[in-house]
């Protein structure tokens, strides 16, 4: 959360100040706005902090005057510091480029004097590393929630691309690895598998106040100009109208600046070991507008991977190149009175030339097919955001409209889901989806004795598939064909509040009342013409509960329990080859219709922040219950429908540390769980060591950050990652539930920065390690085939940014 002018300036000025006293350096300090009555000093500070773009520690404000002195125009930093800590006992230290803190003023010493200068010292307690994913700004170390945030800095020194990295980063995160615009997220091992099909996703997506996806898979933005990713675990329904089961992945973008004009321009090259070469390009632009009373802030990116698989069965190599092109735009206008309005948009476009597996049979990267598999994933969205306070109640409204569209093919020769004459054949799956959200909430004004926030969720999704067998014969012949079309309404009202139970517990009560209704339209053509076409209709509703205590050790350490349930809505199978019958007997597989899913996630856990704030650790236990798991499947055909496998269970721990000092950032996470199908399905064989899919029984990394000064101008940076997986299986039945995982990877970068530029020199997987990552391949050939996804092969790149 630190402005990248405020960082040149502070950089270029090194300072040590205390509000009040004289001395403390002031040419070319950017002026912001700043809007914040009078309120508790620390709940102050945390606005200033969100509205300036820095990290503040507010360790020492407890001593000082319980509220502050109202801060309302633009002002420099500092000044908007000395304003609000006028007349309270405090004042300020600048620790580093983008980090204050709060410091009391000597008692006996009350007149102005000038203060020494020194050297940036030791981080202080950034505590203030302030989280919006919960809908009210608040520091993520006072939030009983098992939270993660990583912000921009360590996004661009990790070299974060999207979210298949993040998950080496953040513990308790999986992403599956079927390629570019293909993936699914999951959280604390709660996953229904790696296909990708009619349910809904167990994490919930969010680009600022957007939901991005309902059922579709991850549209993988690229993580470019984003101020932090927060990911919060479990059930969210009493924060988040949608209902996500898994948990939330909630993407912040750099916001629109009004009072300085900002831009950048990056590029970078890439060579991978045995593949095709890689580049990217992306620029910034934020202009002010009205006088410095709103701003426009523009992204544009253009980014390629080379391909590194080769397929002998049509003599291609490094078939899997992908490009991925961006823009995102938005506009952002103080209305006045505290309003402001926020509309923009943003667009991605993937083309991927082909998949990215390979079989063991083969020389290593490499498989044999005789129909490339390209994919395109394009997502488009659009939204208007109001944010005010209306009598000191913080209000926020969104509206949205968000384009998917996802066109995936398949090589079927081998083994076509219906009889064909020996040759080519190529599978097509076209999913045009078309949702409007629009979502509402008040928050309870910061100083009130009971936290409390209540919103509305509305939305419409269109979903338009077009399914399609192909012989690709001299003549083109179409052998079988679905059209189907969804149509999904949802509606919830959800909220919480949170009383506080004496000076040091509280007690947090909310939920979700929901209601949706799917409509299901589909009609199935073959050779011999139309099948019978099928309609239907289903509606869902209930109430998710939510429960959270939480005990304040001290300012500094909390400790919580949680309880929440999450719920997701049936739907009906379509998709089959002819004379495939769907029952409508609940015991018999496939199902025309299969149930809604539901799970309860208990959690105890614990957050402390120690030497004065340079060490932070959370750690948490989890069990998750999960009734009737919903399941994305494959018929003898190849073909997906979705089941009702059974009833599963995760129990484990998780834990989370960084240390900070000087130059140096550690970071460390761990994750220990036991994911178990506990009651199968009779319709599924399973093996007797079965585990929900895809998750490992631990996995655990650790990342540093060093930066050393080498003059006035000149920063060393040094950057490291690693990750480990463990052994997982790719699917929960016995026929394809091959042994994956148990692999390391990671990252060493350095790298030169000054005020205007920086360059950066990486290695990805520097052990050119070849692990089998959590993907299929082929559903068509997966049961007859030994599939796997390796990593990457080792990856050297240059990267260079210039700011103006």
């Amino acid at each position: 959360m630190r402005a990248d002018a405020w960082r040149r300036w502070a950089l270029a000025s090194s300072f040590a100040c205390v509000a009040g006293w004289g001395g403390c350096a002031s040419a070319a300090q950017p002026r912001l706005s700043f809007d914040i009555p009078s309120k508790p000093l620390k709940t102050a500070l945390v606005d200033l902090a969100v509205q300036a773009g820095v990290s503040i520690s507010t360790q020492a404000a407890a001593g000082c005057a319980p509220a502050s002195r109202p801060v309302r125009g633009r002002f420099t930093l500092q000044d908007g510091l000395t304003r609000m800590l006028a007349g309270t006992g405090c004042g300020f230290r600048m620790i580093d480029a983008g980090a204050v803190e709060i410091v009391r003023l000597p008692a006996a010493k009350p007149v102005a004097r000038k203060a020494a200068p020194t050297e940036p010292g030791p981080s202080a307690a950034l505590d203030e590393l302030v989280v919006v994913a919960t809908r009210r700004p608040t520091p993520a170390d006072r939030l009983a929630y098992a939270v993660s945030a990583v912000e921009g800095s360590a996004i661009t020194g990790q070299g974060l691309r999207d979210a298949n990295d993040l998950a080496f980063t953040v513990p308790a995160m999986t992403v599956t690895n079927l390629g570019p615009g293909r993936d699914k997220i999951m959280l604390r091992g709660l996953s229904d598998g790696p296909l990708t099909g009619r349910t809904q996703s167990m994490v919930g997506l969010y680009l600022d106040d957007t939901r991005l996806t309902y059922n579709a898979p991850d549209p993988d933005l690229l993580l470019i100009d984003i101020a932090q990713v927060e990911v919060l675990r479990g059930p969210q329904g009493a924060l988040y109208g949608s209902g996500s089961l898994g948990g939330v992945l909630h993407l912040v973008t750099e916001p629109p600046a009004p009072d300085r004009f900002e831009a950048w321009i990056a590029g970078s090259v890439g060579a991978t070991q045995g593949g095709d070469g890689s580049n990217g390009l992306s620029g910034m632009v934020n202009l002010p507008i009205f006088k410095g009373r709103g701003a426009v802030r523009a992204v544009l990116y253009r980014d390629q991977q080379g391909g590194y698989i080769d397929d002998a069965g049509l003599n291609l190599t490094n078939v899997n190149r992908s490009l991925r092109s961006g823009v995102r735009l938005n506009v952002k206008v103080d209305l006045g009175g505290g309003w402001t309005l926020t509309g923009g948009g943003a667009a991605q476009f993937i083309n991927s030339d082909d998949t990215q597996y390979a079989l063991t049979t083969e020389p290593p990267y490499t498989r044999r097919n005789q129909v490339r598999e390209p994919h395109d994933n394009d997502f488009a969205e659009a939204h208007l955001n109001l944010k005010g306070e209306i009598d000191g109640i913080q209000a926020r409204w969104t509206i949205s409209a968000v384009d998917h569209d996802i066109t995936s093919r398949y090589d079927a020769s081998a083994a076509p889901p219906i009889g064909l004459a020996p040759g080519p054949a190529a599978y097509d799956d076209d999913d045009r989806t078309h949702s409007v959200v629009t979502e509402g909430s008040l928050a309870s004004p910061e100083d009130a004795r009971v936290q409390w926030l209540v919103g509305a969720f509305l939305a419409r999704t269109h979903q338009d598939i077009e399914l399609a067998l192909t012989r690709l014969a001299d003549a083109p012949a179409q052998a079988l064909a679905e059209t189907r079309r969804d149509t999904l309404d949802e509606a919830a009202i959800y909220g919480e509040a949170t009383l506080p139970i004496g000076r040091s517990l509280s007690a947090t009560l909310g939920g979700r009342l929901f209601k949706s209704k799917t409509r299901v339209t589909s009609l199935a053509t073959t050779l011999a013409g139309p099948t019978a076409p099928f309609s239907g209709a289903l509606e869902s509703s209930g109430f998710a509960p939510k429960l959270v205590l939480a005990y304040t050790l001290s300012p500094s350490a909390l400790i919580y329990v949680q309880a929440a349930e999450g719920y997701r809505a049936g739907g009906f199978n379509t998709t089959g080859p002819p004379g495939q019958v769907f029952s409508p007997d609940d015991q018999v597989e496939p199902r025309r219709r299969y149930d809604g899913d539901e799970l309860w996630s208990l959690e105890a856990g614990g957050k402390v922040s120690l030497l004065d704030g340079r060490l932070r650790l959370r750690a948490g236990a989890f069990q998750a219950s999960w009734k009737d798991i919903q399941s994305d499947q494959l018929l003898p055909s190849g073909l997906p429908f979705t089941a009702n496998i059974g009833d599963g269970r995760n129990l484990g721990l998780e834990f989370e540390g960084s240390y900070r000092v000087a130059g140096l950032q550690l970071g460390a996470n761990l994750l220990f769980n036991s994911p178990e199908l506990e009651k199968a399905n009779p319709a599924f064989p399973v093996r007797k060591d079965v585990s929900l899919a895809g998750v490992p029984h631990r996995a655990g990394g650790v990342t540093i950050h060093y930066d050393r000064p080498l003059g006035s101008d000149l920063t060393l940076e040094l950057d490291g990652r690693y990750a480990y997986v463990g052994h997982s299986r790719l699917t929960f039945d016995a026929a394809t539930a091959p042994l994956m995982g148990d692999y390391a990877t990671g990252r060493l970068a350095v790298g030169l920065a000054a005020p205007r530029w920086r360059t950066t020199l990486a290695l990805d997987n520097p052990t050119n390690a070849r692990g089998d990552t959590f993907a299929y391949g082929n559903p068509f050939s997966l049961r007859s085939t030994d599939q796997v996804t390796p990593l990457r092969p080792r990856t050297l790149s240059l990267s260079v940014r210039v700011a103006y």
